[in-house]
């Protein structure tokens, strides 16, 4: 699909999912990194026994489908090789605080001189301007100040982070998004453009109906844990199983469902079966209109239920009645899970020490165009000589001045 287009990856571990996307989707990418390797290697969590600048898995999951080379560009032969592909390449991602390339010479005036039709994608914490373009972030951080944070936890206690963290990802997706849409204008137009992708902003886009409640009601959601918000009711929707947790929302269409297996395993008594117009209940629940049995002996049940069958059963017989029942499932049950099996999402990954493991697989699945994997993460500076020599017809040592003494 975008076999044809040329992509130069700076990005240190802040943005290396959007130049990813891309290459998954055929583009040929080439990361670029200091000779001492990008910031993405030093992140948790690693791996054993492999070479230090390889045992990041992060960096491992997000750096498939890219050639990489290393540069100097603190010296003017680094900075010279640069330019040189820029000038063949269709995109530039980084991802440094704002005015890095400028301060190197190699901010985006620079770089449409270079290549009138380049797309030039800046992905920082705030943004390239404004009063906190500058201001020290952290995935935490930005997360704090983008809102979401606001929602997560109970409201008896302080807001949580999510423990894995996602602010980049949010950001990097949202910098592939905004690359293609540029890149699709500069075919009509012909002329380069820089995107300019906020972190913070990234962050805001994904509780929009946050936003909106309170532009329609006066008032934010409320973080509610795992409750859920029908109303002015809180009705818990995460139950204790036997091997875990499973999402069960109580609404009348599944209680329409579910309350014969409470008769059947005697959790409840047969009567519950015609003493309770269950199609409307949490309707009238929520009016305040009269109902048979209390919202508290209707969780009690469920509680009772699910906390003797494993999460698989669970799934199962809800899929076989038309109930939505969600396990909660961790990484071992993922990796196990027929849908994803079935769908041949997982692809093994040869990892950096030698062994072997199933790495999550592509996005989306296209019948004409189709996404690939084509090759794992480079080792650093890899393709030194390899895109060098092969792209501008460097010599070895104008490759060795370029890269910091490391030719590939």
């Amino acid at each position: 699909m975008l076999s044809p287009y040329t992509v130069l990856d700076l990005t240190g571990g802040h943005g290396d999912l959007a130049s990813m996307l891309l290459g998954d989707m055929g583009a040929t990418v080439i990361k670029v990194e200091p000779p001492g390797g990008a910031a993405g290697r030093g992140e948790p969590p690693f791996i054993d026994g492999a070479p230090e600048s390889e045992r990041s898995l992060s960096f491992f999951a997000f750096n498939r489908n890219k050639q990489g080379i290393t540069l100097d560009l603190e010296t003017e032969a680094g900075q010279n090789a640069m330019k040189g592909l820029v000038e063949k390449a269709d995109f530039l991602f980084e991802s440094g605080q704002p005015a890095t390339l400028d301060s190197l010479g190699l901010g985006f005036d620079v770089l449409k001189e270079i290549n009138p039709k380049i797309i030039h994608v800046a992905i920082s914490a705030y943004g390239q301007d404004g009063p906190y373009a500058d201001y020290a972030a952290s995935d935490l951080t930005i997360a704090a100040m983008g809102g979401p944070m606001s929602l997560q936890g109970v409201p008896e206690r302080a807001p949580v982070r999510i423990s894995v963290p996602q602010v980049w990802l949010h950001a990097g997706s949202e910098a592939a998004t905004a690359a293609l849409i540029a890149h699709a204008l500069m075919l009509r137009t012909g002329e380069a453009q820089s995107v300019d992708v906020s972190a913070q902003t990234a962050m805001i886009s994904t509780m929009l109906q946050g936003i909106s409640a309170h532009a329609i009601q006066g008032r934010d959601y409320q973080r509610a844990g795992s409750l859920l918000q029908l109303g002015q009711a809180n009705l818990p929707v995460v139950f204790d199983c036997s091997d875990g947790y499973i999402v069960l929302i109580p609404s009348g269409p599944t209680l329409v469902v579910i309350v014969p297996w409470f008769v059947e395993d005697g959790v409840v008594p047969e009567s519950w079966l015609g003493d309770e117009e269950w199609p409307t209940y949490h309707v009238r629940l929520l009016q305040g209109q009269p109902v048979s049995h209390s919202a508290e002996e209707v969780l009690t049940a469920i509680t009772k239920y699910v906390a003797n069958y494993t999460k698989q059963h669970l799934l199962e017989r809800g899929l076989r009645e038309g109930v939505a029942l969600a396990p909660v499932n961790d990484m071992r049950d993922l990796s196990g899970f027929q849908q994803l099996q079935e769908r041949d999402y997982w692809l093994p990954a040869p990892l950096p020490n030698g062994t072997e493991a199933r790495a999550p697989g592509l996005v989306a699945r296209l019948s004409e165009t189709p996404m690939s994997v084509r090759s794992w993460a480079p080792a650093l500076g890899e393709h030194n000589s390899q895109v060098l020599n092969a792209l501008l017809g460097m010599s070895d040592e104008e490759i060795n001045l370029a890269t910091g003494g490391k030719a590939g």
